[in-house]
């Protein structure tokens, strides 16, 4: 593992104080896991968005779509 120091501003650094609270994480390991989003959905492999959403429990992709088709959005 590598320490990286970077300086943000105070606002950022609030967002990332009350997300991590929200998670029951450290500010550190929300921020790693933003860089580590960035990364893969900055890199060439065409598949890099894969795997950043997160999801809430109970969350069906079939029933998301029954609703758009539904809603007429398909």
């Amino acid at each position: 593992m590598t320490d990286l120091h970077v300086r943000i501003p105070d606002d950022v650094a609030a967002r990332v104080a009350t997300e991590a609270h929200n998670r029951g994480v450290t500010p550190d390991e929300v921020v790693a896991e933003a860089l580590r989003v960035h990364v893969a959905a900055t890199s060439d492999d065409s598949l890099g968005f894969i795997g950043i959403g997160r999801a809430k429990p109970g969350f069906s992709a079939r029933a998301a779509e029954e609703r758009m088709e539904a809603e007429g959005f398909v």
